[in-house]
């Protein structure tokens, strides 16, 4: 079965079309990549600085919190149901 009527790209017969080919596939690798590690730098840039920023709330706010909680009441109200009673 001739599976060339099915492809739309046919590698060029000359010898400097592949290696054009070849350099221009590499650039764009190399800058994938390179954009790839600028996204990686950021993402954890952000989260070094979320860190930073949680460490620092906590310990500014470390005192008060744990006088708070004893003083915190929670009322609440409910009945029982009884599932029998509907039967």
């Amino acid at each position: 079965m001739n599976y060339s009527q099915f492809t739309s790209y046919r590698v060029p017969q000359s010898p400097l079309a592949r290696f054009g080919l070849l350099l221009v596939g590499l650039v764009i690798l190399a800058i994938s990549f390179f954009v790839g590690i600028v996204f990686l730098a950021v993402a954890a840039g952000a989260a070094i600085l979320g860190a930073i920023g949680i460490s620092i709330r906590n310990w500014l706010g470390g005192s008060r919190s744990s006088s708070k909680q004893e003083d915190d009441v929670l009322e609440v109200e409910y009945r029982v149901v009884d599932q029998n009673k509907d039967q």
